[in-house]
C-alpha cells in the first residue's frame, strides 16, 4: 500500500483520481496530507512558546531560587526548601505527618524489613522526564527528593539544565541516597527507579537505589481507595483525599516539551512551574503515606471516626498481608455500622478469615446471623450448605439451604455461579439417594 493511501485511510478521505501533472504533484498532494494528518494532533495545534513565555528570556536563577552545585563530574542546578510543622499541604498539617508508623508503611508495601526502620531515613523520590514512554533516549531532567527531619520535611530537586549535566547531578544523587533506608514513590517500580537504574547504567555509575526496600504508594492506593475514586492518579487523589486544589498547575503531559523549550531559549519562566509541580508531587506522596498508614491502623486512632467502606478496604488489604488479627478487630467493628450492605459484607470477610482458620463454631455463627438478617444471602446459604455438607453430615439440611440458594440467584446471574450450584444439588441428590431411611 503506498503512502497516499496510507494517508488517505488516516484522513477517511476518498482516493482522488491519479494527476496528470506527474510526480511533482504527487509530491504537493502527499504534503498537503501530511499536514493534515499532524493538524489533527493536539500538540502541533499548540502553541510552542504561551503568551506569559513571550519577551525577553529571563534567567533561571530569577525565576526559581536556587544554585549551582559542583562535583567531580561538573555542574548541575540544585534547590532546596524546608517546610516547618505549621505548613499545610492540602488538609494535612507537615508537623502532623510524623513520624510515620514504619509498620503501617511495612504493611503497605508488604515488606516486614521497613518495620525496623527509621522513618526520617527514607527518600520520597520523583522524577519530571523528556518522555512518558522510558527506554534509553528518555532522561530525567528534574529528580525531586524529600525527607523529615524531626517534624520538618526537607526537600532538594536536582535539575540538569543540559544533558551534559546528567552525570554530576547523578553523582550527587548518589551521595544522598547512600545513608537512607528505604524509598518511597508514586508508581516509581513501574517508571521512576527504572528509568535512573537506566542513567546510572548509562553513566557508568553505581546504582544507589538497587536493593533498597521500596513503598510504590501507587499499589496500596488502588486497594484502599478504589472503591470512591473513579481513578487513583495522584491528581485525583490529592482533591478526593487530601483537599489539594492545584491552581495553575502545569499538566504532566506538557512537562517533557517544557524541558525542550527551556533547551532552546534558557527562559526560567518555563521551568518555573515545573519546579512547583514536581514539589507538589513529593509533598503529596509523604501527605498520602502517612493517610494510607492511618486507614490500616488497628489501634490507637479511632477507627470509628473513619469511613465504614474504608475500613473495609482497610481489613481486606490486611487479610492480603496476613494480618488476620488486625483485619478481625475491624470487621468485628464494622458488623454493627448502620449501613447494612457494609454490615454484610464485613460479615462475609469475617466469616471466611474464621473458616480458614479452621474456627468453624464463629463461621457458622455468622452464616446464620447473616440469613436472619436477609433470608435469600446466597453467599451465607452456600456457605452453611457446605458446612452441612462435609461437616455435619445432614444431607436434608444442606439440599434445602443449597435450593433456597438456588432460589435466591439473581437474574441474570454468572453462569458459572449457577453451574456451580447445581453440581453441588445433584452431587447431593446422589448422597440422598444411597442414604438408607431412618427408621
Amino acid at each position: 500500500m503506498s503512502v497516499i493511501k496510507r494517508l488517505q485511510r488516516l484522513t477517511g478521505e476518498e482516493q482522488a483520481p491519479p494527476d496528470e501533472s506527474g510526480r511533482a504533484a504527487e509530491i504537493s498532494d502527499l504534503r498537503k496530507r501530511i499536514d493534515a494528518v499532524l493538524f489533527r494532533r493536539p500538540e502541533s495545534r499548540r502553541e510552542s512558546s504561551p503568551a506569559s513565555f513571550r519577551g525577553p528570556s529571563r534567567p533561571l536563577e530569577e525565576c526559581v531560587s536556587g544554585g549551582e552545585i559542583t562535583t567531580a563530574a561538573g555542574r548541575f542546578f540544585c534547590v532546596e526548601s524546608v517546610w516547618g510543622v505549621s505548613h499545610h499541604h492540602g488538609c494535612r498539617c507537615i508537623g502532623d505527618l510524623s513520624p510515620l508508623d514504619m509498620a503501617g508503611v511495612s504493611t503497605l508495601a508488604n515488606d516486614g524489613a521497613l518495620a525496623r526502620l527509621d522513618y526520617t531515613r527514607g527518600v520520597f523520590l520523583e522524577t519530571e522526564t523528556t518522555g512518558l514512554a522510558g527506554g534509553t533516549g528518555t532522561v530525567a531532567f528534574l529528580i525531586g527528593m524529600g525527607w523529615f527531619e524531626g517534624s520538618r520535611f526537607v526537600m532538594k530537586q536536582l535539575f540538569m539544565r543540559d544533558y551534559s549535566e546528567e552525570r554530576a547531578a547523578l553523582m550527587f544523587l548518589r551521595e544522598l541516597v547512600q545513608d537512607r533506608q528505604f524509598l518511597v514513590t508514586f508508581n516509581g517500580k513501574a517508571f521512576d527507579v527504572n528509568l535512573l537504574t537506566a542513567r546510572f547504567i548509562l553513566n557508568r555509575l553505581a546504582d544507589p537505589l538497587a536493593g533498597l526496600p521500596h513503598l510504590d504508594l501507587l499499589h496500596p492506593s488502588r486497594r484502599l481507595l478504589r472503591h470512591r475514586l473513579d481513578n487513583v492518579r495522584l491528581g485525583t487523589i490529592e482533591g478526593a483525599v487530601l483537599a489539594l486544589e492545584r491552581e495553575g498547575d502545569v499538566p504532566g503531559y506538557e512537562i517533557p516539551q517544557r524541558y525542550f523549550d527551556w533547551l532552546k531559549r534558557r527562559d526560567g519562566r518555563l521551568m518555573a512551574d515545573v519546579f512547583l509541580h514536581n514539589r507538589l508531587d513529593v509533598l503529596s506522596m509523604a501527605a498520602l503515606t502517612a493517610h494510607l498508614t492511618e486507614m490500616i491502623a488497628t489501634e490507637g486512632t479511632g477507627p470509628a471516626l473513619r469511613p465504614p467502606q474504608d475500613l473495609l478496604a482497610a481489613a481486606r488489604l490486611l487479610v492480603h498481608r496476613g494480618d488476620k488479627a488486625g483485619a478481625r478487630r475491624m470487621l468485628t467493628e464494622l458488623r454493627s455500622a448502620s449501613c447494612p450492605v457494609t454490615v454484610r459484607q464485613a460479615g462475609r470477610l469475617l466469616s471466611l478469615i474464621h473458616k480458614r482458620a479452621g474456627e468453624w463454631p464463629q463461621a457458622v455463627e455468622i452464616w446464620e446471623e447473616m440469613i436472619v438478617q436477609v433470608p435469600d444471602d446466597v453467599f451465607a446459604l452456600v456457605e452453611l450448605a457446605k458446612w452441612h455438607e462435609h461437616r455435619t453430615r445432614d444431607y436434608v439440611q444442606a439440599m434445602n439451604l443449597a435450593r433456597q440458594a438456588q432460589h435466591a440467584l439473581s437474574q441474570p446471574s454468572p453462569e458459572t455461579e449457577r453451574e456451580i450450584l447445581q453440581r453441588r444439588i445433584a452431587r447431593l441428590e446422589r448422597r440422598l439417594a444411597k442414604t438408607p431411611l431412618s427408621g
